[in-house]
């Protein structure tokens, strides 16, 4: 068994980063459910596609160190770590934002996992050479078919629906705000506890 998992929106969550950066540019009221979703929603409607695009250049760049794991996902890599199951990091993502300043997101996104712990021995052990930022899609889906994975877990359905994903790949979507119900072809978790039950073999904590 061999899993790979993406990153954005999947170990790292930016719901309270989006909602907090929003406010602060008066671009949300401040009541507005406080998740990445409401918050591009809302800007679209409103026809500020641009604003809602800086946001994000400034949630992967210069703010991602505010931006928080995914509950339970140092449980599901401490877990793969103790049962001996390899695990990758495999993300789509420009290297620089389309708008805003020009910070390295890739070395952004690097700086947030040794921040938190995840290449730490003492924490959870990933080893960095076994995370991969990509800057294309097609990119993304040779990587995961060259690490041979077994297993790819993504929060977006149309990633995985990808014609061109590796057939021999299980995929698994992470749905956390369950908003694809059974709709969707494949496993479907809620959160990385869900996923550690579905991917883990003998997981105990």
């Amino acid at each position: 068994m061999v899993i790979g998992v993406d990153f954005d929106n999947t170990v790292v969550c930016y719901d309270r980063l989006f909602h907090r950066l929003a406010t602060e540019r008066a671009l949300i009221p401040a009541t507005l459910s406080a998740d990445k979703e409401s918050v591009r929603n809302y800007l679209r409607a409103q026809g500020r596609e641009e604003d809602w695009t800086e946001l994000q250049g400034m949630a992967y760049g210069m703010r991602i160190a505010q931006a928080e794991p995914f509950p339970g996902v140092r449980e599901f890599f401490l877990a793969c770590r103790r049962q001996g199951v390899p695990v990758y990091i495999i993300s789509h993502k420009t290297r620089l934002p389309v708008r805003g300043p020009q910070v390295d997101l890739h070395r952004a996104a690097r700086g947030w996992l040794e921040s938190r712990g995840f290449h730490d021995e003492a924490e959870i052990g990933l080893p960095a050479e076994r995370v991969f930022f990509l800057e294309t899609k097609q990119g993304k889906l040779q990587r995961i078919g060259d690490l041979r994975c077994s297993h790819y877990l993504d929060d977006l359905p149309e990633f995985l629906l990808e014609p061109a994903f590796p057939g021999e790949v299980e995929r698994v979507l992470f749905d956390p705000w369950n908003r694809h119900g059974d709709r969707v072809p494949f496993a479907r978790v809620p959160s990385w506890d869900a996923a550690r039950r579905h991917l883990v073999p003998g997981h105990t904590l």
